[in-house]
């Protein structure tokens, strides 16, 4: 098969859509099929051919919408990630850096299992494909883009106090993120414990440039 033409446009993931008669496009029963087997089975032992089958398509209807299955995972994490609560209002809030502790609180959340499970797999197949690899990194690169100017226009507005270069604070808090993947693996337990929890808020605020209590009066610190 053919590659996809204008493979910068897909790989923002903007594809072409078409309405089912369930009200999902195309591109949606797909995601949403190669989100439940990437969970179930892992990143290598799911095939397009599995996932199409899932979303009742043809595989020359799945590459019509993905150039590759590397693509299609991005694309469930960046997803995944913008259907979290706090990205609605990331979206319109003019760059607010005081929403960040929250997007950390609410990707640790137990509810958050299978993001991370996904983000993993993302993170397995970067490493071995090198294809999958430049797509994560251009999209982290966008995600600490992001941050930095947030952490940027935070300061000039008073409202962070400048404690370490903006853009090293940025990749961090990216390093951070990418790192509480592992805690469904590594400890289980502290998902459930509140002292974990604020502690980790704790540390974003401190790199942010933000005081601890400011979490606590915006209520960030309370379970969602």
């Amino acid at each position: 098969m053919k590659p996809v033409k204008n493979r910068a446009l897909r790989r923002m993931g903007r594809p072409r859509k078409s309405a089912t008669a369930n009200g999902k496009s195309t591109r949606d029963r797909i995601l949403d099929a190669a989100e439940e087997l990437f969970a179930r089975h892992g990143f290598d032992a799911t095939s397009v051919d599995e996932i199409a089958a899932r979303a009742g398509l043809t595989v020359g209807a799945l590459y019509r919408h993905f150039s590759a299955k590397g693509e299609l995972l991005l694309d469930v994490v960046r997803r995944a990630l913008t259907s979290l609560p706090i990205a609605r209002h990331m979206r319109g809030d003019s760059g607010r850096a005081d929403l960040l502790p929250e997007m950390v609180a609410l990707y640790m959340a137990p509810a958050s299992r299978r993001l991370r499970r996904i983000v993993i797999e993302l993170h397995t197949a970067a490493s071995r494909d090198r294809r999958v690899g430049k797509l994560l990194r251009e999209f982290s690169e966008r995600m600490a883009a992001d941050t930095r100017a947030r952490i940027e226009s935070g300061r000039a507005r008073g409202t962070l106090e400048p404690a370490h270069d903006a853009d090293l604070s940025a990749r961090l808090l990216m390093v951070l993120i990418a790192g509480l993947a592992h805690v469904d693996t590594l400890y289980p337990t502290l998902l459930a414990n509140p002292d974990w929890r604020m502690l980790v808020l704790e540390v974003v605020a401190t790199l942010l440039g933000m005081k601890p209590p400011q979490l606590i009066t915006k209520g960030l610190a309370e379970p969602h």
